[in-house]
């Protein structure tokens, strides 16, 4: 998955995402998910996740500065587009593992 983000008029790159940090991921990502409207705990979870995802490369306070960082829905958006991220991996792993089973490799 690579995913970029900029932050503080910084483009970042996350990182090979480990087994560990995605189960957290997916823990955090059932308990926000479930609910139909995010309270302020929820956001500064995602905030804190989206900030470890890509290595600690930026601090939450910089995530979410008016001026250079995120807003509401791009905090949003950037959490949730971590799963499509697995999910598109996967898809492509996929296709050419199917690909190379059918030209016998």
């Amino acid at each position: 998955m690579k995913r970029k983000i900029i932050v503080n008029n910084k483009e970042f790159t996350m990182p090979k995402m480990s087994i560990d940090t995605y189960t957290e991921y997916l823990e955090l990502a059932e308990i926000v998910d479930a609910k139909q409207r995010y309270s302020k705990q929820d956001i500064e979870a995602m905030g804190l996740f989206i900030c470890k995802a890509y290595g600690d490369q930026f601090t939450v306070e910089e995530l979410k500065n008016p001026e250079t960082g995120l807003d509401a829905a791009g905090l949003i958006l950037e959490f949730q587009f971590i799963d499509m991220g697995i999910a598109d991996d996967l898809t492509k792993r996929m296709e050419k593992i199917e690909k190379n089973f059918q030209s016998g490799k």
